[in-house]
């Protein structure tokens, strides 16, 4: 017992930590570019304290609520997290953003259900996995069921489009079957079935081929699909090791889009430097 409230401080201490300098680093990424949009440099600051308010709120909720009471909600919650992944596909019902429709707009918050649906998931595997940990290795009972379902889902959020979710919540799953006993040759025979399919996912729609082969070489196209990627590699090899100082950046100043959202570890690695971009990773990592 003494140990794991030691861990559970330490874990406490980290993720506190990690909000300070979130809260820092996001008001100093976006603070031009709120002013400029809405003429409000700290628009993003108070939202973003919103959200720790909010947040906060909810992990005191679930830190007095014992987690073992979901199982009896996992395939209700299941079936009403695909229900709102179809309505997000309905115009009117889900805002589209770049071609991509995976957001439910209220007011000024953003819901989207495919970050809902990566948390049923996992309460729903879990369960399955607590009823059939013997069962782990049969095909019909064991393996196939629980990868149907997550099929079904990864689906719904592909159709959003949104493979970069869809991958990552597989693989959490297949880390969970495995650890859970199921047959490393049905995993493995899924994995290579899966191969070519994410080969045609990929290179069959035009922007995802443009976002790979702007990953391996952005400078085939500096003013386009490299635009963000140069952009970001500027602003890290700025920083140098001790960084240029904390609010000084020179990328955010409209030449590196999504400053204080995608590309706010760049700002990071300008402001702080490579220590400070490493701080941020070793606290993630521990």
């Amino acid at each position: 017992k003494l140990k794991m409230r030691r861990v559970r401080i330490n874990l406490l201490i980290i993720t506190l930590v990690l909000m300070c300098i979130g809260v820092v680093m996001i008001y100093s990424a976006s603070s031009v570019w709120a002013q400029d949009r809405y003429r409000d440099d700290m628009f993003f600051l108070k939202r973003q304290l919103a959200f720790i308010a909010i947040g906060a709120f909810l992990a005191f909720m679930m830190m007095s609520f014992d987690y073992r009471a979901l199982r009896k909600y996992a395939k209700p919650l299941l079936i009403f997290s695909s229900v709102l992944l179809l309505f997000v596909l309905i115009p009117g019902l889900g805002r589209e953003v770049g071609g991509a429709r995976r957001w439910f707009r209220f007011g000024i918050v953003s819901f989207q259900p495919s970050e809902l649906a990566n948390i049923v998931m996992l309460v729903y595997i879990a369960d399955f996995i607590s009823r059939k940990k013997s069962q782990m290795k049969d095909l019909l009972n064991g393996f196939l069921p629980p990868l149907a379902v997550l099929g079904f889902t990864v689906l719904l959020i592909l159709a959003q489009p949104d493979l970069g979710s869809s991958m990552a919540l597989a693989m959490i799953v297949f880390v969970l079957l495995l650890i859970a006993g199921a047959d490393i040759k049905h995993l493995s025979g899924i994995v290579l079935l899966a191969i070519p399919v994410l080969y045609v996912l990929i290179f069959s729609v035009p922007y995802r081929r443009m976002r790979i082969m702007a990953f391996l070489n952005p400078w085939a196209d500096p003013k386009g699909s490299g635009f963000q990627l140069i952009q970001s590699n500027i602003a890290l090899g700025s920083g140098g090791l001790f960084g240029i100082g904390l609010g000084q950046s020179n990328q955010k100043l409209f030449y590196l889009p999504a400053a204080h959202t995608d590309f706010i570890f760049s700002i990071i690695g300008e402001e702080l430097g490579l220590l400070g971009t490493l701080a941020v990773c070793i606290l993630f990592i521990i």
